[in-house]
């Protein structure tokens, strides 16, 4: 059984194609990862597999007894009821089969027919497979199991919808989804606004569904954990490899590697033909260079290698600092609740420290306070002697919208002239006219990589990094990495 077919799709937008011919089956039980660069189509294609846009051309087909579900990035939310509401009306499907079975019962109850009471027994099957293939006896309690998986406290359960964050919204959409347990599951980036301990629980949850999936993440180890086949999408069209992300990434090393080999053989081929027909096209050999000449004719062009290029970015070698970074003694700060007290650390020299902890727990407050933008409530925080710090705010707040990219990445303590900022934001994937774009108009992805360029040009040699993979796409991630 194919659960969607997807033929030969295609999608503009301006001259170029995003999908330039997209084909591709998914199968029960295939949770496939999607994955390439950003920029290179992915929400648009699961928008047209969703229905919710159409394709310029090509065919979409969805098997009829297969019900979708699609997470999107953006959250519609229906103002007026609660969480638990919300969540609730996700099993709208169960609690009608409910109703049905409980009103066959009671006519099966009452039928004094016999033929009558044959119907209703058979009628009667029918709801109770339903309900027992979905878990449907227990409801309340799938809900909450699912509420709590994804971080959200009972005291939550009766706030009204629109009284949510935006990051509380986007999980409630995917809460809803999972207790819908549609056949097939369109994810786009669902771990984003997740803490740590909500992703574990989600990926747990992906991996042991019978549903077949199509996930869009940026998270390699999320998909590592869920996924057992990969498409990549690049250049408008999609290659299938077998096995999770780290599988695929080792199966396209491979492949780039004989691609190469046999663009380059091939071109090499070509420029020495083309040489012996331009010197003998006219002498003696003219013979041969015109059979030479019929024979590049034929010849079928080898596509260049299906390489997605990551930035080479890099970071400039730092001053040295004092031992002591960053000393902080007894600190504390609270608002509604107490986010920390007492809290006292050394940051040494060479050493690389994580903050982690759970969503709304204080984490970019306590860096704030750290670096000297928030007045703590006790105690106190400074830094060592010779200490340059860089700062990368997840709002990404120190880039201007209203000024040229190229400008905005010129640091104040010293002179950086334009060849150099656009050398600067080349390492960083920012290319060509992108510099010359204003800040506003970058996509998410663009505007991360413009500021990890900017925090290049501090010349720092404390960085401070509050969510700095936000918008990456996977290969930018791991760029970031490695500089």
């Amino acid at each position: 059984m194919i659960v969607l077919s997807v033929q030969n799709v295609r999608k503009h937008y301006g001259p170029e194609p995003v999908l330039a011919g997209v084909t591709c089956e998914v199968r029960p039980g295939e949770r496939i990862g999607l994955v390439g660069p950003n920029g290179s189509g992915k929400t648009t294609l699961l928008r047209i597999l969703a229905g919710k846009d159409d394709p310029d051309g090509g065919s979409v087909e969805l098997h009829p007894t297969v019900r979708l579900g699609y997470l999107e990035q953006q959250p519609e939310i229906v103002s007026g009821r609660t969480l638990w509401d919300e969540a609730r009306s996700a099993l709208d499907h169960l609690l009608s089969v409910q109703r049905e079975a409980v009103d066959v019962a009671h006519a099966l109850a009452q039928a004094a027919d016999e033929a009558e009471h044959r119907r209703l027994a058979a009628r009667f099957d029918h709801p109770q497979h339903d309900l027992h293939r979905h878990d449907a006896y227990t409801l309340d309690h799938k809900i909450e199991r699912v509420l709590d998986g994804l971080g959200f406290p009972k005291q939550t359960f009766e706030q009204p919808v629109e009284s949510l964050s935006g990051g509380e919204q986007n999980r409630l959409m995917l809460l809803k989804l999972l207790l819908a347990e549609p056949d097939l599951m369109l994810l786009d980036e669902p771990s984003n606004h997740l803490d740590i301990q909500a992703t574990q629980w989600l990926e747990e949850f992906l991996a042991g569904h019978s549903a077949a999936m199509i996930v869009v993440s940026h998270d390699r180890y999320f998909l590592d954990k869920v996924t057992n086949r990969t498409l990549e999408l690049f250049r408008g069209t999609v290659d299938s490899y077998t096995g999770s992300f780290s599988a695929y990434w080792q199966q396209k090393a491979e492949r780039i590697l004989v691609e190469r080999r046999t663009y380059e053989r091939q071109q090499e081929e070509i420029a020495k033909a083309q040489e012996f027909i331009r010197r003998h096209h006219y002498g003696q050999k003219h013979a041969q260079a015109e059979d030479r000449r019929k024979k590049l004719e034929r010849i079928v062009p080898v596509d260049p290698p299906r390489e997605i290029a990551a930035p080479p970015m890099a970071f400039p070698p730092a001053e040295r600092s004092g031992d002591i970074v960053l000393r902080a003694e007894k600190l504390a700060k609270t608002y509604d609740r107490p986010l920390f007290e007492d809290l006292s650390l050394d940051v040494t020299r060479g050493q690389r420290w994580a903050i982690l902890g759970p969503n709304g727990c204080g984490k970019t407050t306590l860096l704030r306070c750290l670096l000297g933008q928030i007045e703590p409530d006790a105690g106190r925080a400074s830094l060592g002697q010779g200490v340059s710090v860089g700062y990368f705010d997840q709002h990404l707040s120190g880039l201007h919208d209203d000024a040229l990219v190229a400008d905005a990445v010129r640091p104040a303590h010293k002179e950086f002239d334009e060849r150099s900022r656009r050398s600067l934001l080349a390492r960083f994937g920012i290319l060509g006219d992108t510099a010359l774009q204003k800040v506003a108009s970058l996509s998410g992805g663009e505007r991360c990589r413009a500021a990890l360029a900017w925090l290049a040009a501090q010349d720092a040699n404390f960085l401070v990094l509050d969510e700095p993979t936000n918008h990456l796409d996977l290969w930018a991630r791991d760029a970031l990495e490695r500089a």
